[in-house]
């Protein structure tokens, strides 16, 4: 009976012999598996750079107010009890999809339905699609 040495091997030398190196030969289109690993990995991480950048622009645009947005802010910000206002229009088409208003005095009810009244004759739409929520403190 003879006994092989392994401390003797070098460390290249003990994973080319292992099992698993082996077994991995064994495996046919090993290359082909390998391959696409890698370009499994190099897609998550690109994705993962680009979903980065593509939210650090959404939100340095969408964080500067239009002029309108700024107008309306403060005509609302005039109302007897509301207090700091800000406001956001959507629009798709140049048409007016919704807008949410934000304010410091709307949790009095009487104060959210001056602020809703008053932000849909400003902008000539329906108050369906405007919304008012009372800015958190």
């Amino acid at each position: 009976m003879q006994v092989e040495d392994e401390r003797s091997k070098k460390p290249l030398e003990k994973i080319r012999d292992s099992k698993i190196v082996a077994k991995l030969r064994g495996i046919k289109n090993i290359q082909i598996i390998v391959a696409i690993l890698i370009i499994a990995v190099a897609l998550i991480i690109y994705s993962n750079v680009i979903g980065k950048t593509d939210t650090k622009n959404l939100s340095s645009t969408h964080s500067v107010m239009t002029e309108e947005e700024t107008r309306l802010s403060s005509v609302l910000s005039q109302i007897d009890g509301a207090g700091d206002v800000s406001a956001m229009i959507t629009k798709n088409d140049d048409e007016t999809v919704g807008v949410i208003v934000i304010c410091e005095g709307a949790k009095d009810i009487s104060v959210r339905l001056r602020v809703l009244d008053a932000t849909a004759t400003a902008l000539g739409i329906d108050k369906s699609i405007v919304s008012v929520y009372s800015k958190s403190t």
